[in-house]
Protein backbone atom coordinates (compact mmCIF):
# COMPACT_ATOMS: atom_id res chain seq x y z
CA UNK A 1 0.00 0.00 0.00
CA UNK A 2 3.00 2.33 0.45
CA UNK A 3 4.33 1.35 -2.97
CA UNK A 4 4.34 4.19 -5.51
CA UNK A 5 2.97 3.79 -9.01
CA UNK A 6 6.47 3.76 -10.48
CA UNK A 7 7.71 1.12 -8.02
CA UNK A 8 4.69 -1.05 -8.76
CA UNK A 9 5.19 -0.70 -12.52
CA UNK A 10 8.86 -1.67 -12.22
CA UNK A 11 8.01 -4.67 -10.03
CA UNK A 12 5.36 -5.84 -12.48
CA UNK A 13 7.73 -5.33 -15.41
CA UNK A 14 10.33 -7.51 -13.69
CA UNK A 15 7.72 -10.20 -13.05
CA UNK A 16 6.41 -10.26 -16.62
CA UNK A 17 8.71 -8.36 -18.99
CA UNK A 18 6.94 -9.47 -22.18
CA UNK A 19 3.62 -7.82 -21.28
CA UNK A 20 4.78 -4.19 -21.78
CA UNK A 21 6.58 -5.27 -24.96
CA UNK A 22 3.36 -6.82 -26.26
CA UNK A 23 1.36 -3.76 -25.30
CA UNK A 24 3.84 -1.56 -27.15
CA UNK A 25 3.65 -3.82 -30.23
CA UNK A 26 -0.15 -3.64 -30.13
CA UNK A 27 -0.02 0.15 -29.91
CA UNK A 28 2.48 0.47 -32.75
CA UNK A 29 0.38 -1.76 -35.00
CA UNK A 30 -2.73 0.30 -34.22
CA UNK A 31 -0.96 3.59 -34.95
CA UNK A 32 0.37 2.27 -38.26
CA UNK A 33 -3.10 0.99 -39.15
CA UNK A 34 -4.56 4.44 -38.45
CA UNK A 35 -2.00 6.09 -40.72
CA UNK A 36 -2.79 3.60 -43.48
CA UNK A 37 -6.50 4.32 -43.08
CA UNK A 38 -5.90 8.08 -43.38
CA UNK A 39 -3.86 7.52 -46.56
CA UNK A 40 -6.66 5.40 -48.03
CA UNK A 41 -4.64 2.20 -48.25
CA UNK A 42 -7.42 -0.19 -47.27
CA UNK A 43 -5.57 -3.44 -47.99
CA UNK A 44 -2.55 -2.41 -45.90
CA UNK A 45 -4.91 -1.04 -43.22
CA UNK A 46 -6.62 -4.43 -42.90
CA UNK A 47 -3.27 -6.22 -42.69
CA UNK A 48 -2.10 -3.94 -39.86
CA UNK A 49 -5.37 -4.50 -38.00
CA UNK A 50 -4.69 -8.23 -38.24
CA UNK A 51 -1.19 -7.65 -36.87
CA UNK A 52 -2.75 -5.71 -34.00
CA UNK A 53 -5.12 -8.59 -33.22
CA UNK A 54 -2.23 -11.08 -33.21
CA UNK A 55 -0.09 -8.82 -30.98
CA UNK A 56 -3.01 -8.29 -28.63
CA UNK A 57 -3.70 -12.02 -28.45
CA UNK A 58 -0.06 -12.80 -27.75
CA UNK A 59 -0.01 -10.15 -25.02
CA UNK A 60 -3.05 -11.68 -23.34
CA UNK A 61 -1.54 -15.15 -23.64
CA UNK A 62 1.65 -13.81 -22.04
CA UNK A 63 -0.33 -12.28 -19.17
CA UNK A 64 -2.12 -15.57 -18.53
CA UNK A 65 1.02 -17.69 -18.83
CA UNK A 66 3.04 -15.32 -16.67
CA UNK A 67 0.35 -15.17 -14.01
CA UNK A 68 0.13 -18.93 -13.93
CA UNK A 69 3.91 -19.41 -13.83
CA UNK A 70 4.43 -16.72 -11.21
CA UNK A 71 1.61 -18.12 -9.08
CA UNK A 72 2.99 -21.65 -9.29
CA UNK A 73 6.60 -20.71 -8.57
CA UNK A 74 5.96 -18.27 -5.71
CA UNK A 75 3.19 -18.99 -3.21
CA UNK A 76 1.19 -15.99 -2.03
CA UNK A 77 2.36 -16.41 1.56
CA UNK A 78 5.99 -15.97 0.48
CA UNK A 79 5.09 -12.85 -1.49
CA UNK A 80 3.23 -11.37 1.46
CA UNK A 81 6.09 -12.21 3.81
CA UNK A 82 8.63 -10.59 1.50
CA UNK A 83 6.45 -7.49 1.11
CA UNK A 84 5.99 -7.25 4.89
CA UNK A 85 9.73 -7.59 5.45
CA UNK A 86 10.48 -4.87 2.88
CA UNK A 87 7.92 -2.58 4.51
CA UNK A 88 9.43 -3.21 7.95
CA UNK A 89 12.91 -2.39 6.65
CA UNK A 90 11.67 0.85 5.09
CA UNK A 91 9.81 1.84 8.25
CA UNK A 92 12.89 1.08 10.37
CA UNK A 93 15.10 3.23 8.10
CA UNK A 94 12.59 6.10 8.24
CA UNK A 95 12.42 5.82 12.04
CA UNK A 96 16.22 5.88 12.31
CA UNK A 97 16.37 8.97 10.09
CA UNK A 98 13.79 10.76 12.25
CA UNK A 99 15.69 9.72 15.40
CA UNK A 100 18.99 10.99 13.97
CA UNK A 101 17.36 14.29 13.06
CA UNK A 102 15.86 14.68 16.54
CA UNK A 103 19.26 13.98 18.13
CA UNK A 104 20.90 16.60 15.92
CA UNK A 105 18.27 19.16 16.86
CA UNK A 106 18.71 18.35 20.54
CA UNK A 107 22.50 18.74 20.26
CA UNK A 108 22.09 22.04 18.42
CA UNK A 109 19.86 23.43 21.19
Amino acid sequence: STETYREKALRKFKQQPLVPVGAAATTVALVIAMTKMRKGQSRSFNNWLRVRIVAQGLTIATVVAGSWAYGVSTPASQLEAAAAQDKAIQERAAFEDRLRLAEEITRAE
